[in-house]
């Protein structure tokens, strides 16, 4: 008797009639199964933040912004994926992260780095990339995420806050601070955007020749100007002080506990009291990371932009709690 099983093979036994009977839908199952194989194409979103050091708990709350973002808002026929690199807050490590990036080609656009000095470090390496780049502070307020390179969004933080320090009493506008990766107006240019008379401060200079009428617009580091403040409260302990987006990372309040009269501002929407109530992390700076994610995903997935409030400026206030509150007008 031939025992192969349909006369092929030398070592085969005869299949039991239960078996024959189940052959058939476990074939269809393994069939199935096959045919539902996820083989749609996968892209990816980069992400450049610091994941260690100082920064790093802005670096994953911007990591968890980015996942939301990617979680609501569909993508039919496309695979959606973070890939996040760590700047650690380091101009020449930003620039390493955007060049390994660009390494994988499945990286199709890219988010972040989060501050002005570390996007100007990373600009040669992905301004002429063929991905969509996104940097959250970058705003034009007509248009939404524009080129970090361009003049609006700074702009439009240098007026707003120098419209509040006139109601704050002063009469001169300070930047102080590393201005690396802000626009590279002069101080006359400056004036004319900020309606009263503005200076620069060298980025290493220390709060002489300020006097009590001048506020204080800061544009370099977190960590740095939480060092630049304490100085400046010794000889001017009311000067208003500004920050920029990087005023809502939670280094600056700690190492510049109560010293009062602290003030920060940045770029959001009027839905962002509506996004806040139901994500987490809900900080302004997630939210822009949140949008900059939506932005990215619409630009590689050919999807039309989502519409949206139009951008504005708005200002905070940082008490002696450590905790930011809008900014009210004396």
């Amino acid at each position: 008797m031939d025992r192969r099983i349909g006369g092929y093979g030398p070592t085969a036994y005869p299949m039991s009639p239960i078996a024959r009977s189940l052959l058939v839908p476990i074939l269809l199952i393994i069939f199935f199964l096959a045919s539902c194989t996820n083989i749609q194409p996968v892209a990816k979103i980069g992400l450049i933040a610091p994941f260690e050091g100082l920064y790093r708990r802005t670096g994953y709350e911007a990591l968890a912004a980015m996942r939301l973002a990617i979680a609501e808002l569909p993508t039919p026929g496309l695979g959606v994926l973070p890939l996040a690199l760590d700047d650690s807050g380091d101009p020449t490590q930003a620039r390493r992260s955007a060049e390994k990036l660009l390494v994988d080609p499945s990286v199709r656009a890219v988010v972040g780095p989060l501050w002005p000095s570390l996007a100007a470090a990373t600009a040669a390496t992905l301004s002429d990339a063929d991905v969509k780049w996104v940097t959250p502070y970058a705003i034009a307020p007509d248009r939404g995420f524009d080129d970090p390179a361009a003049r609006e969004w700074a702009v439009g933080l240098v007026a707003s806050v120098a419209a509040a320090a006139r109601e704050q009493g002063a009469d001169r506008l300070v930047l102080a601070g590393d201005a690396t990766g802000w626009p590279a107006l002069t101080a006359a240019e400056w004036t004319a955007v900020a309606g009263m008379p503005v200076t620069y401060a060298t980025a290493d200079a220390g709060p002489g020749g300020l006097d009590a009428r001048d506020a204080v617009f800061w544009l370099g580091t977190a960590d740095a100007g939480a060092s630049y403040v304490q100085g400046l409260r010794t000889v001017l302990p009311t000067v208003p002080f500004w920050l920029g987006p990087q005023g809502g990372d939670p280094v600056f309040a700690e190492r510049a506990p109560q010293v009062g009269d602290i003030y920060w501002a940045t770029w959001s929407t009027l839905d962002y009291n509506e996004w806040a109530a139901t994500h987490a992390p809900s900080t302004p700076n997630a939210y822009l990371v949140y949008m900059a994610t939506r932005d990215a995903i619409n630009a590689v997935s050919g999807m039309a932009p989502q519409p949206s409030t139009p951008w504005q400026v708005v200002r905070f206030e940082i008490g002696n709690d450590g905790a930011s509150r809008l900014y009210q007008a004396p």
